[in-house]
C-alpha cells in the first residue's frame, strides 16, 4: 500500500484551506479533508 508523505509546507496550506489547527499525521489529515469535501458536497444537494 503506498504511502503519502507531505512536507510541512503542505501541511501548513492544507491547515489553512480546511481550517484546521492541529494536525495528526498525513493519514488523518486526508482523512479530515474528505470528510470536510463530503460535507460541502452534501449541502450544494
Amino acid at each position: 500500500m503506498p504511502q503519502l508523505h507531505l512536507t510541512n509546507a503542505t501541511m501548513a496550506r492544507i491547515k489553512k484551506i480546511v481550517g484546521m489547527t492541529n494536525v495528526h499525521d498525513g493519514d488523518y489529515m486526508v482523512n479530515e479533508m474528505i470528510d470536510i469535501f463530503e460535507k460541502k458536497i452534501n449541502n450544494l444537494r
